[in-house]
Formats: C-alpha cells, structure tokens, sequence
C-alpha cells in the first residue's frame, strides 16, 4: 500500500503523540487495536506503525491478545521532538532517511 507524505506525517504524529499522552515506555504499552483507533483509515495508520517500527521510535511485542506497542526509551530524544512539532515542517521524513 502506497501512503502518501502528507498522510504519514499526519498518522505519525498521532500515533506517536498518543503513544506518549499514555506513558508507553516499555513498562506500559497498547495493543494495536487501541492504537489505531479514532484514525479514518487503519489500514494506512497500520503502514505507518510499522514504518516506525523500522524506525525504531516505536518497538513491539507478541502477547497472547496480539501485537503491543510501546515508544522506544533510546530514542526518547527523537519523540519528544516529534511529539513538539506542528505545522507542515516535520522531521518525520527525514527520519526515514536514515
């Protein structure tokens, strides 16, 4: 599935930005169902979390319920930046980059 910039940056932000609000630093983490939810389309809000699982912002778990997600605590740095960032600019995609 093609996922156009604007989308990912869009998705991204709130999925990371979620995933801060609920404190899942390793300790705390959310199943995929919960995370995706309030987002119009999964299937794009899915391609991006594994894009930040590539990332490694975000890392995940196999659990008897399905897959958890939590933020990476190494890259605490990163997120907080992403979780800060408004507007069109964003350092999303320069992540990918690397």
């Amino acid at each position: 599935m093609k996922v156009r910039k604007s989308d990912y940056v869009r998705y991204s932000r709130f999925l990371v930005r979620k995933l801060h609000v609920s404190g899942c630093y390793g300790t705390g983490s959310m199943y995929l169902d919960n995370v995706v939810k309030g987002l119009p389309d999964k299937d794009i809000a899915k391609v991006v979390l594994e894009a930040l699982t590539k990332q490694k912002i975000c890392v995940r778990k196999k659990k008897a319920h399905g897959w958890k997600y939590f933020l990476n605590k190494d890259r605490r740095e990163k997120i907080t930046e992403i979780v800060k960032e408004q507007g069109r600019n964003s350092i999303i995609p320069i992540l990918l980059l690397l």
